[in-house]
């Protein structure tokens, strides 16, 4: 065998198994009943405030949506969702604004979360369901910070796929001076928690036979 029919094959084996990867990737979109929520306190009572308005760029392995959970090594791709800032409510006009100037929202109009990597927990991984340990970076008022979310994804009917998760943090975490209000008479807490309830379903498949 001539040494440009090796580069020949192995040229050939290189695009099918690059063509391969690409066909095993779902790209998934959020639908309108996902949320975010947002909890926390104060010296004077709790407090809650949520949003339902994504942009996101998430992909998934594609056997994700067909085969068992647990014959998947891989199921995460890629994760990035982006979240307007004022699309987030609290109920009451003047608790947003005080959010709002907390979060700095004119000069950052956007709150951003990035996949880093996650490790799979096989002990509570079903035919349907996995549950996963993400790190990722969250991008609040300008300030980025690492953040440790177990993410639990169950597969609904269609392929549809429910992620949900929640995440204990410190406004200080992401640089956010906890607001007050009546002259200092009311004083946030520090402490807050961030869950959500992302419902994802199927956008584009890249396949081999759509090439």
């Amino acid at each position: 065998m001539t040494n440009r029919n090796v580069l020949s094959i192995a040229a050939a084996l290189t695009m099918t198994l690059s063509m391969s990867a690409v066909a095993q990737t779902a790209k998934m979109s959020t639908k309108p009943d996902s949320k975010i929520t947002v909890e926390g306190g104060s010296n004077v009572h709790g407090w809650s405030c949520s949003g339902s308005q994504f942009e996101s760029t998430i992909e998934v392995d594609a056997t994700t949506l067909a085969q068992p959970m647990t014959d998947v090594a891989r199921p995460i791709g890629k994760v990035v969702v982006s979240i307007p800032t004022k699309s987030v409510k609290c109920g009451k006009d003047k608790m947003d604004e005080n959010m709002y100037k907390a979060l700095k929202a004119d000069q950052f109009p956007t709150i951003k979360y990035e996949l880093t990597g996650y490790a799979l927990d096989p002990s509570k991984t079903t035919a349907t369901s996995f549950v996963a340990l993400t790190e990722g970076q969250l991008t609040v008022a300008g300030t980025t910070t690492k953040v440790s979310i177990p993410v639990t994804a169950i597969r609904k009917e269609g392929g549809q796929i429910l992620a949900e998760g929640k995440l204990p943090m410190l406004m200080t975490d992401v640089g956010i001076k906890p607001p007050t209000a009546l002259l200092g008479t009311m004083r946030t807490k520090n402490e807050i928690t961030i869950s959500f309830q992302v419902l994802l379903d199927k956008s584009v498949v890249v396949a081999l036979t759509q090439q």
